[in-house]
């Protein structure tokens, strides 16, 4: 249930929940902006938001991510079957898009108590003394990160398994696939895995907003450190730079075995030139 301003509490403390869910590993904006009911506040070719009241939004990324910021429960499912049905339609026009869901709950929350350009970030929460929309919209960003950096990690994880697998079983019986279907599958998966985070997760800038504040930049650096965003990249890119020397070393002994067989197949030839040149003679 959403977290919304309540008349009964305490005059000088709201709080307001943000929601994140990691949707897709692409979304195509402007297909999604002609679905829109709400009016629409920024539109980018990164990112789009909805305008649901006052601090009401959803944040909705090009790289797969959906942040919802005070909105009702009704209204998050209503875009997130938005979505879905993008999707659904994407998949029957030959495309290859997938709903994928990795969550994320943050809180943001405002005391009259801190002075207006005091912030106190925590691990599941930030305190601000006033609260803006360009605040606003660098909070659910960098949540809308640490999401879809949760959902490649998963990724990374099944990747790196199934590399693993493959080596122990080249250790144990000398070999690694049944057939060279499934390692063209596996090879496939992984290059097609790394381009989408490289592609997607563009997360170390700083945006343009926090140029000319030094409160909102303190804020970015803050939760930036606090959601533990660049030791977590690196930590995604460190596993697929092993699963990728993985991937060479097999693709290596495929190539041996094979220019192997060639060479037996060149010597049998020759092999079998000499023994029927001998029986003409």
């Amino acid at each position: 249930m959403e977290l919304e301003p309540n008349p009964s509490q305490k005059a000088d403390y709201q709080a307001f929940r943000l929601k994140a869910t990691h949707v897709a590993e692409r979304l195509k904006l402007a297909e999604l902006k002609e679905k829109v009911t709400h009016p629409i506040r920024d539109f980018s070719n990164y990112e789009m938001v909805v305008e649901f009241a006052e601090n009401s939004y959803a944040f909705v990324y090009n790289y797969g991510s959906i942040v919802f910021f005070n909105v009702p429960d009704v209204d998050q499912e209503k875009y997130h079957a938005i979505v879905r049905n993008w999707i659904k339609e994407a998949k029957q026009q030959g495309g290859n898009a997938q709903f994928t869901a990795t969550n994320d709950v943050f809180l943001v929350e405002t005391r009259q108590g801190l002075e207006p350009s005091v912030n106190q970030v925590f691990f599941d929460r930030i305190a601000t003394g006033k609260l803006t929309y360009t605040k606003i919209k660098i909070i659910c960003m960098l949540v809308a990160e640490s999401t879809a950096l949760d959902y490649y990690d998963i990724l990374i994880e099944n990747l790196l398994e199934q590399a693993t697998v493959y080596t122990k079983r080249l250790e144990l019986e000398g070999k690694f696939v049944d057939s060279k279907e499934d390692l063209l599958k596996f090879v496939g998966m992984c290059l097609s895995a790394k381009q989408d985070i490289i592609s997607n997760l563009y997360i170390v800038d700083s945006p343009d907003e926090t140029w000319d504040s030094p409160e909102l930049d303190k804020v970015f650096h803050e939760l930036k450190q606090m959601l533990e965003i660049d030791i977590r990249y690196r930590a995604v890119e460190y596993k697929s730079k092993i699963i990728q020397e993985s991937i060479e070393v097999i693709t290596d002994l495929v190539k041996t075995k094979r220019e192997v067989m060639l060479e037996m197949v060149v010597i049998l030839l020759i092999a079998f030139e000499v023994v029927t040149g001998l029986f003409r003679h």
